[in-house]
């Protein structure tokens, strides 16, 4: 075999170009073949691991972890799975033993140093597990090809750089905290005085509302804000939003949107039943929802991933409903397994019904969260 068509340097490739779906494709069927290969299985649980698939990530990487049990490249994956999990103690002695080898591993140290902040800041794993920061601590893919082509444009990036980092300040200056002091959105005597709008000729509203009910609901709004409860926050505002309130009011409401925190499986409160939404999906606007079911239908793309959700049929007994599911990164799903999906109920240009992912769980024993 040529050594430029072995799979195994082509999937390594793959994995410098970020094109994970595309080297778990490549690899996947080929277990007869390198069943015997450390890289094969490593290779393998990379791309899952880099796709959010934790349950394929821990199934190669302990087949790997068979073969050869001291990889630090292994242990660094591994002790990252255990981060995103919160075992942290598991985490930990794999740090340890990684710098047992290799004193000057800076991924270990910092992940020692970033466990021991927890202690003090316990919401921080869960933070960076939903902003991606936790990638830090993934095993490295080398560099992207692309660099060397864009090589050219150093001279460009540096003149714009002083452009860049004012934009930058400039962002990080108006960038809203995660928690708005609520004393700037209570409403004045007039806004609530005036909490309806005055003119509903040429108008259409979903729901209709006394002042009374206005004030109330942007209330409840406010209330389930500061109980960071943003799901039930969204819902009240969606309320506003499609009703005769006031101008004014609905402005307020969207402005309180704005500092809202995308939940994470770790993190996420309450939720929405499919029958809830499916009742009157515009109260459900941009709520996120933690569904379990099984897919079918799917399309896979090196930068995306779209199926069809059989929301309520994990066990194979009766579908709640049909959601196209759509991610914005590439997933590699099996349909025969359930899964559980945080995503976001959204909606197309059409009015219909989907569902924006953002999080997926499938084990590979089939068990859901």
């Amino acid at each position: 075999m040529k050594r430029e068509k072995d799979p195994l340097i082509a999937a390594r490739k793959l994995l410098q170009a970020r094109r994970f779906h595309s080297a778990i494709l490549l690899l996947q069927d080929r277990e007869l073949e390198y069943h015997t290969d450390f890289e094969f299985y490593y290779y393998l649980g990379l791309a899952c691991l880099y796709v959010n698939d934790i349950g394929g990530a821990s199934f190669y990487f302990n087949k790997a972890r068979k073969i050869s049990v001291l990889d630090t490249r292994l242990l660094i994956a591994q002790a990252a799975i255990f981060l995103k999990r919160g075992a942290t103690d598991e985490a930990v002695e794999y740090y340890l033993n990684i710098l047992d080898d290799d004193p000057n591993n800076k991924i270990a140290s910092e992940g020692l140093k970033f466990i021991k902040q927890l202690s003090q800041k316990p919401d921080m794993l869960s933070e960076w597990i939903a902003t991606n920061k936790i990638k830090r601590f993934y095993p490295p893919l080398g560099i992207h090809p692309l660099i060397g082509k864009l090589f050219g444009l150093v001279c460009i990036i540096c003149v714009a750089a002083g452009g860049v980092l004012f934009a930058l300040q400039y962002y990080e200056a108006r960038k809203p905290p995660q928690r708005a002091d609520l004393s700037a959105f209570v409403l004045s005597v007039d806004q609530r005085n005036n909490a309806l709008q005055q003119d509903l000729s040429g108008s259409q509203y979903r729901y209709i509302l006394n002042a009374r009910e206005v004030n109330e609901t942007y209330e409840k709004a406010q209330e389930y804000f500061q109980k960071e409860e943003d799901n039930l926050a969204q819902r009240e505002i969606n309320k506003l939003l499609n009703s005769n309130a006031s101008v004014a009011i609905q402005q307020n409401a969207r402005l309180l949107m704005q500092y809202f925190v995308e939940p994470s499986f770790d993190t996420f409160k309450t939720g929405f039943t499919y029958s809830q939404v499916a009742e009157d999906i515009y109260l459900y606007l941009d709520c996120w929802v933690m569904w379990s079911g099984r897919i079918a239908n799917s399309e896979v793309t090196d930068t995306s991933y779209s199926c069809d959700l059989l929301v309520g049929y994990e066990n194979q007994k009766r579908v709640e409903g049909i959601v196209p599911l759509v991610f914005d990164s590439a997933m590699n799903l099996d349909p025969s397994l359930p899964i559980t999906v945080l995503g976001k109920i959204s909606l197309t240009e059409n009015g219909k019904l989907y569902l924006k992912g953002k999080s997926v769980y499938q084990s590979v024993d089939g068990s859901t969260l």
